[in-house]
């Protein structure tokens, strides 16, 4: 689970971390249109900013087809309010057209999926439980976006909130949680581990990786601690193991 104030880059990192893991990967984009995802996309393998892929296309409309082949082992879902069910058929419907499950499923964002109850928060914990069987049965990695509170109490938003922010007490499932901070002043996204039943990590966020980020050309790098250094390197441990 990745999990972020709105506007703090869960998103984009979703979105990165699947170019560098090069690996066939499902995307569930309920939270971000086909044009805004596809601006990024060619702004991340281009590294130009969102407003100049623009203009290029609107010059000449292949002008990244080259670039963008670095994101072809990416397959998008646009609805909007994906149902358990249809996240189901999609899986299935991948399977069928390339012979092999997804290896990374990527699902934007929680909230966004329908429940089938009318309790949001029972909806969502249903909802995580569905996911964490399709984890099992699948053996992909599944990734799943998701709010925190924006309480003043849990801290300023420049910082990555603790485990306790996240909306609707979701965090029983995941094998992995974390959590976003975002400085626009100094560009400086801060990534924590707050919950790793593999690894080391810290509840309250105390301890996190940074990263230099610039959301125009959606380019995370400049790792600054050996643990943002590891939190990449797991994509790229994924894509020599398959």
């Amino acid at each position: 689970m990745i999990a972020a104030a709105p506007n703090a880059g869960k998103s984009m990192l979703a979105l990165v971390y699947a170019i560098k893991a090069g690996i066939p990967t499902l995307f569930f984009s309920a939270d971000t249109d086909t044009a805004t995802v596809m601006l990024r996309t060619a702004a991340a393998v281009s590294g130009h900013t969102q407003a100049t892929v623009e203009q290029n296309l609107d010059r000449q409309p292949t002008y990244y087809d080259e670039a963008m082949a670095r994101a072809d082992h990416i397959q998008w879902v646009f609805d909007s309010s994906p149902s358990l069910d249809d996240i189901e058929m999609e899986v299935k419907a991948y399977l069928e057209l390339y012979g092999e499950m997804p290896q990374l499923i990527v699902v934007d964002n929680l909230m966004n999926v329908v429940a089938e109850t009318d309790n949001e928060w029972a909806g969502l914990r249903a909802i995580m439980a569905e996911l964490h069987d399709m984890a099992r049965k699948t053996e992909a990695c599944v990734m799943v976006l998701h709010h925190v509170s924006e309480a003043t109490a849990y801290g300023s938003p420049e910082y990555p909130p603790p485990r306790r922010a996240i909306h609707g007490k979701v965090s029983q499932l995941p094998a992995m949680i974390c959590t976003l901070g975002y400085d626009p002043l100094n560009r400086a996204l801060r990534v924590a581990a707050v919950k790793n039943r593999f690894g080391k990590h810290t509840a309250n966020a105390t301890e996190y990786a940074t990263f230099s980020v610039n959301f125009a050309s959606c380019q995370i790098e400049s790792v600054t601690s050996e643990a943002g250094k590891m939190f990449f390197r797991d994509a790229q441990y994924a894509n020599r193991k398959n």
